[in-house]
This record gives C-alpha cells, structure tokens and sequence, in this order.
C-alpha cells in the first residue's frame, strides 16, 4: 500500500493557503456590522444554497457516514429526508418574517413577539448547541492529519483551529459563503472519487457488489420494528430527521445567518429549495460509498492493517488505495469540508455574542464600525474557545452521530419555542419560558430514564415545549394585539421590507 506522497502534502497545503487567501480578501478594515456579519446583504440564491449544503458536510458527515455504511446499513441515510420534508413549511412560515424584519439574529425576533429574557435564552440555548458542533467539526479532521503525518490528536486540533479562525476573523460572512461555495465543489469531487474507485474494485462488477452487500445486510434501508429502543427504525429516522432538519433552518443562526444575506425573499426561498434538492443525493453518496469500501475491504482484508480507527476509514482508503494526487485532493476535501463548518459556526456564534448580549444588554448605541471591530475579537475568541473544547469531542462516541446526540436533546424545545411565537397568537413570554423548561426537563428524563433511540428526543421536546407553552398561556393575560401584529402568522400583513 501507498501512503501520503509529497504531491499529496503540496495540493494540501497549497489548498489550505488558497482557502485562507480567498476567505482574507474579504476583508475591509472599515465595514460596517451588516457588511461583515451579512455579506451587506446582497448575496443570490444559488451561493447562500449550497452554502446551507456545506453546513451540513463538514467531516462529521463526510467522514461519519461513510464509516457508518462501512459499519452498519444505509438505514441511517433516511434523517436526509426531513429536508425535503421541512423545507416547505419553512418557506410558508418562517421566510416571511425573516424577510421582512430585517434582523440580524434570529433571537432579536423573539424579543420583539415575546421579551428580552426569551431572547437571551435562545441564544444561549444556539450558542452551546452551535458551540459543540464546532468543537466536533474541529475534532474530526484532526483524526485525518493524525494519520497522515502521525501528529498527536491534540497538536492537529491546535492546527486546525487555529488556521480556520485566522481567515474568518478577516473575512466575515462572505468569506464564509464563498469558500464555503469553492469546498462544497472540493468535498462533491471527493465523495464520488471514493465511490467509483471503491465499487469498481469490488470482485464480480455491480453484480458481485449487489448480491455480496445484500447477503452482508449493508443495503438494510427500511426498519419497521416498533422498538423504540432501536436507534434507526424509520419511525425515529423520520420523526428526529424532521426535527433535526427543521430546527437548524429557523433556530439556528449559523444557518439563518446565511439566509439573513440574501438580497430579496425569493433568493431566500430559492437556496432553501436548492439545500433541500442537493442534501438528499449527497447523503446517500456518502452512505453508499460507506458500502463499498465495506465490500472493498473484505475482498482485502489484510490492507485494513494500521486503520485504529474505523471513523477514519474514508481517509485511510485515500492515502493507501488512491493515486499520488487524488489522496491529496480528498484529505483537501475533508478539510475543507469542516473548515467551511467551523468558519460559519464562529462567525455565528459571534454574531449571536455581539448583537443578543454586547449591543443589546451593555452597548446598544454602539455604531455599526464598533460592532464590525468587537465581532473580529469575538471571532478570535470564540475560535480558541472552540479549538480548546475539541480537545474533549473524542468522548462522544461514533463521528456520524456525535452532533445529533447534542442537537436533539435541544433541538426540539428550541424549535418548539420558535413555532409558539409564530403560530400561536394566545401565546406569551411566561408561556414559552415554562414551555421550554418542560420540554428540556422532559427530554433529560426520557435520556436518562429509557434506553430509547435519541432521534425521539428532538420530537417530544418539541410537542411537550408547543402543548405546555400554550396550555400555561392560556392562564396569563394574552398579549395585546399591537404587541403580535406583524409577529404572528395571520396577525398583519407579512410583506418583506427588501421587494417594497
């Protein structure tokens, strides 16, 4: 077996520094908070779309779920249907209000239907959800360069980490969306380079690979067991896939961040479409390719030798079985993946820190140039931070599904938060406190107490978050009609302030 040549380690590098050298040229010592937190809003819809792609392919992904199919089956590629799934009724009800807003958080919403206490608990409750997939999105590509260059887990973190925060805190948002653009081309390359090497490798042609992955039970799609301790039937697949699909899209600001950029409603809706048309087949991709190195590998099992760990078998396929110059161009690809991540999740975060707490709680006439200079601060900060907590991501278990463990314990009462103030009229800032207090109180008890698949945690914490956020509202005074009008689905006129 090959291993990591020398033109593999100069298309890296040389990656890396074009990547830092595009996200840098963004920067403007002058911009103003909307310039450097929302591309001046002026980005189209195609970019910002695959820019939604991309936040869902860092190396968690691109690693994680072929190493799942390697393992298991495809059953886990099913959660990619909840896009599909959510994306209308998110541009039925939340794309309205995004527009027309003008917001720069999606936590200032919040404040404006409920109050300031709802406001901050939001954000909070996005800052560790966002912050612990940063630290994972940091955490996984490290495992790469440790087999590549034999470095230990934690200097690769460092590296990592570090490089990513440089270009970011120069470059904001449209630094973000554009690299992420270029790695999304990277990462889309990658994925189906290890597919046709791997399958056709495989002894017998499609039809050895078909039969040999059926009797080995890797293309087990649809489980109907009613168990719900069984992780990946299709009804816990599906349910969580919704939840974990929807909430990223209206909770999140490291995703609404994206479409705050847009520059009219319609380029919003359009790159909600083009995510939901995109991630379906990409994910399949991925798990498909999982197969086939499964199949790869066991028609050779002795070229295994020096794999430690099986999260890691995509890269390790690359370095030993691909050619001088295409190993290179996957290892880039797994970089990039996560370097795309990890820059939208700590520019968000930072944007989450200055405008929900700096601004509105200490700073509130600070001008749009301060607001620019603390968010470059407080992207070098967060970075560190995040680099610092990866050091911890190893402990969580398998790659693919170390962020969904986190994202549904929070998830659903986040998003059930958000869909009490949009559709429920009667609802109040008591209401979706205590709503939201149940749900997350309700969903630690089913984690600790069961032994359930963890995808029905994101969907009981939204229905008990909706059901008792609107039952304990039914108790308080309702908020006056001035205080919803505008603010709830049917309560005014929904017309965005960008197509007047």
């Amino acid at each position: 077996m090959k291993g990591f040549t020398t033109l593999d380690y100069i298309l890296v590098v040389g990656y890396l520094l074009m990547i830092a050298a595009i996200g840098s040229s963004f920067y403007k010592r002058k911009s103003t908070a909307k310039d450097y937190f929302l591309g001046g809003r002026a980005m189209s819809w195609l970019p910002v779309g695959i820019s939604l792609v991309a936040a869902d392919l860092s190396a968690i992904t691109v690693m994680g779920a072929p190493a799942w199919g390697f393992k298991h089956n495809l059953q886990l590629a099913l959660l990619s249907l909840g896009y599909p799934l959510m994306a209308p009724i998110v541009i039925k009800v939340f794309v309205p209000f995004y527009s027309r807003l003008n917001l720069y958080t999606a936590y200032e919403y919040l404040e404006r239907r409920f109050s300031l206490p709802v406001r901050v608990l939001t954000s909070i409750l996005f800052q560790v959800l966002r912050g612990a997939h940063v630290a994972i999105v940091i955490y996984a590509p490290s495992l790469v360069i440790n087999l590549v260059t034999g470095l230990p887990i934690w200097q690769c973190i460092l590296f990592m980490g570090g490089f990513t925060t440089f270009y970011t805190t120069l470059g904001g948002m449209k630094a973000v969306i554009w690299t992420d653009v270029i790695q999304f081309g990277v990462v889309s390359s990658g994925i189906f380079l290890i597919f046709i090497k791997a399958f056709t490798q495989i002894p017998g042609g499609a039809v050895g690979a078909f039969k040999a992955a059926a009797a080995a039970g890797k293309l087990d799609l649809i489980n109907l067991a009613a168990d719900p301790t069984q992780l990946t039937t299709v009804w816990s697949l599906i349910l969580g896939g919704f939840v974990l699909s929807m909430a990223p899209v209206t909770t999140d600001q490291a995703i609404i961040q994206r479409l705050f950029t847009t520059k009219s409603t319609k380029d919003c809706r359009q790159s909600i479409i083009v995510q939901s048309a995109i991630i379906v087949p990409i994910a399949f991709t991925l798990y498909l390719a999982g197969v086939a190195l499964h199949l790869y590998y066991q028609a050779r099992p002795g070229n295994l030798s020096g794999l430690t760990n099986p999260d890691a078998v995509m890269p390790f396929f690359a370095v030993h079985e691909l050619p001088a110059g295409l190993s290179g161009l996957i290892i880039a690809a797994i970089f990039g993946a996560s370097m795309a991540v990890m820059s939208a999740g700590i520019n968000s975060l930072t944007t989450a820190t200055t405008v929900d707490f700096y601004q509105r709680l200490f700073r509130p006439d600070a001008s749009a140039e301060r607001l620019a200079a603390v968010g470059r601060v407080g992207t070098a900060a967060w970075g560190l931070a995040m680099t610092g907590l990866a050091l911890f991501a190893g402990r969580l278990g398998e790659l693919v599904n170390a962020y969904n463990l986190i994202s549904s314990h929070i998830s659903g009462p986040l998003l059930g938060i958000f869909l009490l103030a949009v559709l429920n009229k009667r609802a109040t800032p008591g209401g979706a406190l205590i709503g939201a207090g149940a749900g997350l109180t309700v969903v630690t008890l089913v984690s600790s107490l069961t032994k359930w698949s963890f995808f029905y945690l994101g969907p009981i914490g939204l229905v008990v978050t909706f059901v008792t956020g609107h039952i304990t509202s039914l108790l308080m005074s309702p908020p006056p009609p001035h205080k919803i009008k505008g603010l709830v689905l049917g309560q005014g006129e929904i017309t965005s302030f960008r197509d007047r």
